[in-house]
């Protein structure tokens, strides 16, 4: 019931957005990047997903496989994938030209992204890196509301529709084993900031 509850209020992915934007400020001001990450919530509290690297689109897939199965594995209620992000906004007239890659565009923006999915929706916040004249992080901008709708590409779609079952489940964290993935730690103090 408890579930059902969370799943339908909008406020239900807030938490984790919260979670995430913290875990990213610390990281920015302790590292001065953000690596790619995965939170998942779940009964047991927020639990951590780091990959090695992400040095090719065969990395990045492998990423994306093993976070369907670690949301499996830890039957999350929600998860949110966070990256650093060149994002290009549309203009003052609301024109977003889409043929220049974001990384090859003079007005692009550095930005940090949480892409938050549930069983049901998804969402997405940009966090604007603000720098220094001497290019350190200092904070982040205003990120606004979270942004629901549908989301494409590699990395939407990794939540399963409905609850797994305890049998798939374990069969998750058993392939999960197999591809030499353990949970190092579960949790993070935002407090540290």
């Amino acid at each position: 019931m408890k579930r059902i509850r969370r799943q339908e209020n909008p406020q239900g992915l807030e938490p984790l957005a919260r979670q995430a934007q913290d875990y990213a400020l610390h990281m920015m001001r302790t590292s001065g990047s953000v690596p790619p990450t995965v939170i998942a919530d779940t009964d047991e509290g927020f639990v951590f997903c780091m990959p090695t690297a992400l040095t090719d689109d065969a990395a990045k897939d492998r990423f994306a496989e093993v976070t369907r199965l670690f949301a499996i594995a830890q039957s999350a209620r929600s998860i949110v994938m966070i990256a650093e992000a060149w994002a290009r906004l549309p203009d003052a007239r609301g024109h977003l030209d889409t043929e220049t890659p974001p990384s090859q565009a003079p007005d692009r923006k550095e930005v940090v992204v949480l892409m938050l999915e549930d069983h049901s929706r998804n969402a997405t916040r940009m966090l604007p890196i603000l720098r220094d004249d001497a290019g350190e992080f200092t904070s982040f901008g205003d990120p606004g509301p979270l942004q629901f709708g549908e989301s494409q590409g590699r990395f939407s779609g990794l939540m399963p529709r409905n609850k797994p079952s305890v049998r798939e489940a374990a069969q998750a964290r058993t392939t999960l084993i197999s591809l030499g993935m353990n949970i190092v730690n579960r949790g993070f103090d935002p407090t540290m900031n």
